[in-house]
């Protein structure tokens, strides 16, 4: 049964790559979809990505067993089946697969890349872990492509052919589902209509779909903000659920919808990192102690710094995570913490993801200056240096206050960003309890 990979086919201006995979199995009649469409997402640090870093497979042949329903297109109910047998020719899945890239990729864009391939096998799993959490190169990808016996074809400098591999390569562990709803061909490029309070009933109504809406910062998350086809997508922890959130959503018309089966909300692409041993473009959790009164800087972005015992690291809770910077500016010297985030290379700083507050160490105020050792009066600040000085009998120590333990306004226990701020690969906390 063939596999179809496929990668790097959009544009910041527009296209989509899952649109485009809907186009070949459209295309693709007389074969039957063996198990849900597949959307990997990679590396979300690398700088070269177009947008959310995804990569599309999809196994075709001949269906066998318990079919379930996938999607909508053309008027039709589109089934996968649970497994399936040996169907079709590769070499015609190749040429209407190649015919179609041709037709939708953005290849006019300096920055895409496009690069596909039809498979009897799949590509090693290992070459996945590698595409998501570090950067791997071009001729790794081809080697994992002819290893696999695939018949492949990369467009100007190829680059898409390694997310081809890497989609290819999955076997998912943790997983979640994306019912990904289209707009009618005329509307692309046009302002989106999706009712924001319809959006917010079905978020209630079912537990199982996650990151719809951003109640705090009034955002909607499930409409993308780009000229691209895709009208919205709904994420669930049960595919099942997904086509009676998607009935409830009022919006402008949908041309069609498919359901794929994702590494959203995994946190695949995060690695357990010793401080001393980080890279810029790594997803990484480290704990340690913070070292430094967390600081506002121009921007409004936080920054504090934590010390693992092998060395110290910047973190950073930027502007758009908006009211999550007012956690990270309760920590003090001493906390213990462990920061999930992308390691930025320039400047080189863990830009913050989640948080779990491991220990709070003791918070006190000054209420009193020091007394005199000799005179028993209240000694005055110097203003330097913390010392103090004693106007009567001129005696000069630091230190020796007395203070007053107060409540702290963060407690144990895990923080994140807000929806607006989530990447696509971070595993919302609700899905970790």
């Amino acid at each position: 049964m063939p596999y179809i990979a496929l990668d790097d086919t959009d544009s910041v201006k527009g296209m989509c790559t899952t649109f485009l995979l809907t186009e070949i199995i459209r295309n693709l009649p007389n074969l039957d979809v063996i198990g849900y469409p597949r959307l990997v997402r990679l590396n979300p640090n690398v700088p070269w990505k177009t947008r959310g870093n995804a990569a599309l497979s999809v196994r075709l042949g001949k269906g066998l067993g318990r079919r379930y329903k996938v999607g909508e297109m053309d008027g039709k109910e589109i089934f996968a089946y649970e497994r399936g047998k040996e169907h079709g020719n590769i070499a015609d899945v190749y040429g209407k697969a190649e015919k179609l890239m041709e037709e939708w990729a953005v290849l006019e864009d300096e920055k895409t890349n496009p690069g596909f391939a039809v498979s009897h096998r799949k590509t090693s799993p290992a070459f996945y872990w590698k595409a998501v959490r570090g950067i791997v190169g071009l001729e790794e990808a081809i080697n994992e492509l002819e290893a696999a016996g695939a018949i492949y074809r990369g467009y100007k400098n190829r680059r898409g052919l390694i997310g081809t591999a890497a989609a290819l390569s999955w076997r998912p562990k943790k997983r979640t589902y994306e019912l990904i709803a289209y707009r009618e061909r005329e509307r692309w490029g046009t302002e989106r209509y999706v009712d924001v309070q319809s959006v917010m009933e079905m978020d209630k109504k079912f537990p199982e779909t996650f990151d719809n809406y951003d109640y705090e910062n009034s955002y909607l998350a499930i409409a993308p903000r780009t000229p691209c086809p895709i009208l919205y997508g709904i994420r669930a922890t049960n595919p099942e659920r997904l086509e009676g959130a998607h009935k409830m959503i009022v919006s402008e018309s949908a041309e069609r919808w498919m359901i794929f089966q994702t590494n959203q909300g995994t946190d695949d692409n995060i690695v357990k990192k010793r401080i001393s041993d980080l890279k810029g473009y790594e997803s990484v959790k480290i704990m340690g102690k913070v070292v430094n009164e967390p600081k506002t800087i121009e921007g409004g972005h936080v920054i504090f710094s934590i010390d693992d015992g092998t060395g110290s690291m910047d973190c950073a809770a930027y502007e758009p995570t908006k009211e999550f910077r007012r956690i990270a500016k309760e920590l003090i010297n001493g906390d213990l913490v462990e920061i999930f985030g992308g390691v930025r290379e320039r400047p080189f700083t863990l830009n913050i993801e989640k948080m779990r507050v491991i220990r709070l160490e003791k918070k006190a105020v000054k209420i009193h200056n020091p007394v005199c050792p000799e005179c028993g009066k209240r000694m005055k600040s110097t203003g330097r240096d913390g010392y103090y000085r004693c106007r009567k009998c001129g005696i000069r120590t630091k230190g020796g206050e007395e203070t007053q333990e107060v409540q702290r306004d963060i407690k144990t226990g895990w923080y994140e960003v807000p929806i607006c701020a989530r990447r696509h690969l971070a595993r919302p906390l609700r899905l970790l309890r």
